[in-house]
């Protein structure tokens, strides 16, 4: 068996999504590039460092999760991706 480090696979999804990092008073908006209901790719305008724990709200300021950084990817354009995995929510996504 192939362990590729997920337990779901993810699903493409561009979804609008605020990430808040405990220190900041301004929430950053993103979207997310895929997701799942344990994870999510996003793509940012900040560079996240690998263990900061953002939340992620609707953007309508909802609560979705407590997050944590697992990577970030940074992009020609100057752009982020970042990848977040819950802990411990699980989130049920719906598209637009």
């Amino acid at each position: 068996m192939r362990w590729d480090g997920r337990t779901e696979k993810r699903v493409t999804m561009a979804i609008p999504v605020c990430l808040v990092a405990a220190e900041k008073l301004r929430p950053e908006q993103a979207i997310t590039v895929n997701v799942s209901r344990r994870g999510a790719r996003v793509r940012t305008r900040r560079r996240w460092q690998p263990e900061e724990q953002p939340r992620l709200a609707s953007n309508s300021g909802q609560t979705l999760a407590q997050a944590q950084v697992v990577y970030c990817e940074s992009l020609p354009d100057g752009h982020f991706y970042v990848g977040l995995t819950f802990h411990p929510a699980f989130i049920e996504w719906e598209p637009i």
